[in-house]
This record gives C-alpha cells, structure tokens and sequence, in this order.
C-alpha cells in the first residue's frame, strides 16, 4: 500500500512539473503576429490598440493632413511588461506622443493597466493614406520586434535605447574589471554600458608595438578574445560615449534653485550653491525632432557641420602628450604626440591653434599611432568645442551622471586638486585646496578618486573640474562673423589657418571693449546659447563666470586649481573664463572629440 501511495505521489508530482512547465513555456515564449495584427504576444502577454472614434486600429489622413488621435494601449497580462507602439504608412511622419503629463513613459506598462497617448499625425503625400497603428508587449525590449513595412516610435519614450557607441578602427571598447584592477576587453554582444545605471561606455586605443616588459602590440589585442586585460603602458588614448539626446530647456531655468551672491577676483556674480537635475532624454538614431517642442530641444553638439551624430566619444582624461616639453617655452607646437591617460602630466603651454592642429594630426598624421582609419570620411578629431563641453556636463548634471550616484550635498563633480596637473586625481572633499599631497593617493580607480568623474564612478570623464584650466574652442566673432583671433596662433590663411565653422562656436559679446565679462543672452546668433553650459547655468554650484571680449576672445572652462585663489569654490564643470589665447600660461590644457561620421 506504501508502495502504491509512492507511486500515486510521484503521478501526481510529475503532472504538476510538467503543467508549471507548460505554463511557463506559454508565458516566456515569444510569438510574433503577422504585419497589420491588432495584437503582439509574447506568450499571455497581450497589449491591444485602441484608436479613439475609430472601429480598428487604422485611420486614414488626406494628403497633406495633420490630425490629433487618442489612442489606448491595454496590458491585458497580469504581469508587467515592455511596450511599444508601431506604425506604417508610406508618407506619415509622427509629429509628437504625449500623455495627459505632457511626457511619455512607455519603457514598461503596468499589468491590467491602460495608458492613454495622444499622437500628432502627418500625411506628406499628396494622396490618401491609411495609418495603421500597433501596440505590442514583452517581457524584456528584446522581444519587441518591428514588422516589415512599419515604424517604431522610439523617440519620444521616456527612457529609448540609447544610441550604440560607434567603433570607428582602431577602438577597442573595454569595461573596468574592479577585482583585478585593470581594464579588459568588453563583450560587445552583451551589456557592457547601462547610461541608466550611470555607467558609460568606454574605448581605448593601444600602441603599434609595445615598449613594455609584459605588453603586448595591437595586433594581440585586436585578436583577443573577451575579456583579456588591456595593460595601462600599453593605451595611448582613452575616450567615453556621450549618446545623442534632448534635455528640457524651459525647466533649465528653474533648476538653479535658491540664488547667493558668490566673489572671485573681487568680482561679485549671482550664484546658485545647489542646482537641480537637467531632465534629459536619450534620442534613437539622428532625429532632429525633440520629443516636446514647447520644453525640449535636441542637444546641438550632435549636430557636427552638415553631420547629425548618434553621439562622439570625448577623451576620458586632459590632453596629454608621449614627448616631453618645457612650459612656456616650446609646447606651443601642434608636432607633438597626444596621449589621454590617467597619471600623467597634462600637456600645457599651449594655444589653441597648437592644441587644435595636434588633435587633426591623429586622424590627418598620425593615424596609425592610434590605429584609426587613413580617411576623412568615417570619422574626425579635434579639439573641444564649447558645446561639447556642455555636453558632458548637462549629462553629468542628469540622472544618468554624477548628479544622481551621489548623495544629497555631494552632486558636484570632485576638483581635480593635484598641484601637479596630474590627470584622474580627486581632492579629499569636492573643492579641496591644491596640494600634492592627493597626486598620488586619489587616483583615478579609487572610491575617492572616482568622485572627480561625470558619474562619480569609473566609467566617467575626468578633469573638467580643476586640474589645469582649458581652452575650448569658442571665440568671440567682429562684426562681420569672423573670428577674433588674438594671440591664439592661428591665421587667415597658410598652415594655421583658422578651421571651417564646424570647428568652433562662435559667440558675439554684448559689448566689444567690456573688461567685465558681462554674458548676453543673445550670443549665439541672437539668441541664447542652448546647450553651451553658459547662461543656462551661469553661477552653478558657485563656479566662476567670466565671458568674451574682443581682447580677451578666446574661452576657457574648468578653472585650474593651483593658483592663489585655489580656496575658491569657483573652479567645475560649468566655469567659465575669457583669454587672449596665447601660449605663455603655465596652466591651460585642452579634451580632445572622436566624432564618428557618416554611415
């Protein structure tokens, strides 16, 4: 009878198994519906569309014909899930998708929930067209496929995928190993960067051939499987994805928070201790459209020239350079050899002219020192513009950068405060006096150290606070929009020409012979300078604010650290200064772009 009860026991145990297993087959197994279907479903998982007025999911626009359209989407599920939805139509164009918050939020749907969007639809053609909307749900994004013919509206989700790094040759893209304390290979096929966690992708590039002991060449690390450590001797330039995105340029104003009145070099500025977070979206592909004209605008340092970028790497660390030099009397030379590394001397007594030529000299010279490309054409060096400047620090002030990693009183990217100019150091607290004691205790990897980062961990970008000052190329135009060249070691034409306009911001200061660095708000073409970190966010955090004048055309962020006024909070991300761009300062160093172009 025991025996016989066993028996019964395991019949009816193995029946259970094998309906749990059944049932979790149901749920976990994607099934993609043919084109035009009202529904999508991963396994239970069904999340039909329903367009306001109308019987199906279809809708017809006459040529030329915009029109406003309700529409629902239900997660019929009794769990939560990933939605999308998707449309087609050979001339349509979606003009914008908010919700009753005037903000999308489609990343995950709530189980039995429905969401209520509101889709601005546009007809292009001249002829008749029938729109056919799709909603769809998965379990994880990677179950949300696109069928043939239709469109995903992934541009104005609050939280799109973000824009892949591009590897242009010679990047190899690594991630930190912390238990063995050294860069590895990354495995691009899984997830190697998570902007939503605030870590950021990085890449290196790695000598020809090695001049170290346990080194390796290029070609052992190109061939490398996943995971093979990537020695520090062996990399000659490190750089950090900055993905395309939009950020809301009404609430900007706001962000400051309570204003003060701050000091530096006896000048009195409003100042603003405490800012806020810059609300940022990611963007999918190249759109040029914000998800909400009224609040938001596409961040215009991905618009490269005639480019629009998916994002640019920005160099990890202060511009360095492999040779040696003397500060104030030869580094003013664009033959030099740049490096971007931690624990090293950053490359000062430069101007512009000499740091932006150096920086077209890896791509246009010496390409192969780094690896990349011999072409014009898939991608571009060069120096720093300002907008890119602001770039990194609007990212760093979000929720995907230093901001949010840090707890309440402790946003603020740490000061680079080694007397030394020593790339990747941090000072003990944020604006730490310079000293050398921190030159060689808060490095870069360190728990310290890591707070001098725009996430306030390792995968961030260094220096922009303290260390040396740097020029950006930004500068003052005359009348005529030419720009005011000063002392900057460029000329109207022969060898150092002044670059082509994509090169450089150019601003038009309020008042030509002002000694006082007053800021307009119509510097750029008229008009405010979105997205160039200036008036937008002018005093954060106490940092010093001092714009152009037609003597002093040149402009400089950061602030450095080792001057007599180090005690000053005004040195970070969102200082600003003005110079006559010449070579003969001790403490003025440079980031360098790796813009990625074309297909």
């Amino acid at each position: 009878m025991k025996d016989r009860s066993k028996v019964l026991f395991g019949l009816v145990m193995l029946l259970m198994v094998v309906g749990i297993i059944g049932f979790s087959y149901a749920l976990f197994t994607t099934k993609v519906e043919k084109k035009g279907a009202l529904n999508i479903i991963a396994g239970d998982v069904s999340c039909p569309i329903n367009i306001e007025g109308e019987n199906n999911n279809q809708i017809t626009l006459q040529g030329g014909e915009e029109k406003e359209v309700t529409v629902t989407l239900t997660n019929q599920s009794l769990i939560d899930v990933h939605s999308e939805i998707t449309y087609s139509g050979n001339n349509v164009e979606v003009l914008s998708l908010i919700d009753n918050e005037s903000k999308i939020e489609l990343q995950s749907l709530e189980k039995s929930k429905t969401e209520t969007y509101i889709l601005k639809l546009k007809n292009n053609g001249t002829e008749p067209e029938v729109v056919t909307l799709n909603g769809r749900c998965g379990l994880s994004n990677k179950d949300l496929k696109v069928a043939d013919g239709e469109t995903k509206i992934t541009k104005y989700y609050g939280r799109t995928e973000v824009n892949a790094p591009k590897l242009v040759e010679g990047l190899i893209p690594v991630v930190y190993d912390e238990k063995e304390s050294v860069w590895i290979k990354a495995d691009t096929t899984q997830k190697w960067y998570d902007y939503y966690n605030q870590k950021w992708a990085n890449a290196v590039t790695v000598v020809e051939n090695t001049e170290s002991e346990n080194g390796h060449n290029r070609a052992y690390y190109q061939q490398a499987g996943v995971g093979t450590p990537i020695l520090m001797d062996d990399i000659n330039t490190m750089w950090v994805w900055i993905p395309r995105y939009e950020y809301n340029y009404v609430s900007i104003q706001n962000a400051g928070g309570p204003k003060g009145t701050c000091t530096y070099y006896d000048i009195e500025y409003d100042c603003y201790p405490n800012p806020k977070a810059i609300d940022i979206n990611f963007i999918s592909g190249t759109s040029t459209v914000a998800s909400d004209e009224k609040n938001y605008i596409v961040h215009p340092a991905f618009t490269f020239g005639t480019d629009e970028l998916t994002g640019f790497w920005y160099g990890k660390f202060e511009t360095s350079i492999k040779e040696s030099c003397t500060v104030q009397k030869d580094c003013h030379k664009s033959t030099y050899t740049p490096q971007i590394k931690p624990g090293v001397t950053s490359w000062r007594g430069i101007n512009p002219s000499s740091a932006f030529y150096a920086s077209r000299k890896m791509q246009t010279e010496k390409y192969n020192v780094y690896g990349f490309a011999n072409d014009l054409k898939s991608y571009d060096t060069h120096m720093s513009k300002n907008v890119e400047w602001g770039a990194v620090a609007y990212l760093s002030q979000s929720k995907y950068g230093k901001y949010y990693t840090s707890e309440e009183g402790d946003t603020e990217v740490y000061r680079n405060n080694c007397w030394n100019w020593i790339t990747g150091i941090a000072g003990d607290t944020v604006n730490g006096n310079a000293t050398t004691a921190t030159c060689s205790r808060n490095t870069y990897e360190t728990l310290i150290g890591q707070k001098a980062s725009t996430t306030g961990n390792i995968t961030g970008i260094y220096d922009m606070n303290g260390g040396a000052i740097e020029f950006v190329m930004g500068v003052t135009g005359d009348a005529n929009r030419n720009p005011i060249i000063t002392a900057s070691g460029f000329t109207k034409d022969g060898e150092n020409k002044i670059p082509e306009t994509k090169y450089y911001d150019l601003y038009i200061s309020p008042d030509p012979s002002s000694t006082d660095g007053r800021l307009s708000a119509t510097a750029c073409d008229g008009g405010i300078c979105y997205g160039h970190a200036l008036s937008e966010t002018l005093g954060w955090y106490e940092d010093f604010p001092r714009f152009l004048n037609n003597y002093s055309s040149w402009l400089l962020r950061g602030l450095p650290v080792n001057t007599a006024n180090s005690v000053s909070n005004a040195s970070g991300l969102f200082a600003f200064e003005m110079h006559w761009g010449s070579a003969d300062n001790y403490n003025i160093s440079s980031h360098f772009v790796l813009a990625p172009i074309g297909e």
